[in-house]
């Protein structure tokens, strides 16, 4: 009775072929794609972008190799959206709240507020 019902399921598996097993493993490869998709962009997020630096702040990274330093300047784009931009220490230094940043293909400016009153 037992081999019955083992042959019996051994002939199911075999009409149906593989084709689950290969649609879950397709399944699965792009939720890892995705995810690499999505974790990349976010590390390589500083792209190109405009904007006036609303806050800046540094800090220390620890690992077992020893603290380094990071430069962070949070960012509001003309259309009110806020972002952090990671910036090397020469930026950072540069940069002051209020401050119009660019960036274009990595090369990031600093432009000064102006201080003349604009025409009434």
């Amino acid at each position: 009775m037992k081999a019955a019902q083992l042959k019996k399921k051994r002939e199911q598996r075999t009409e149906r072929g593989n084709w689950p097993t290969i649609l879950a493993t397709l399944v699965l490869l792009a939720i890892f794609c995705g995810l690499f998709y999505f974790i990349y962009n976010r590390r390589a997020g500083n792209g190109d972008f405009e904007g006036r630096i609303v806050d800046r702040w540094a800090g220390y990274d620890e690992s077992s190799e020893g603290a380094r330093p990071y430069f962070r300047l949070r960012v509001e784009s003309d259309d009110g959206k806020q972002f952090v931009v990671s910036v090397d220490a020469n930026v950072y230094e540069s940069a002051r709240v209020g401050m119009r940043i660019k960036s274009r293909s990595g090369q990031v400016v600093l432009i000064e507020p102006s201080r003349e009153k604009p025409d009434k």
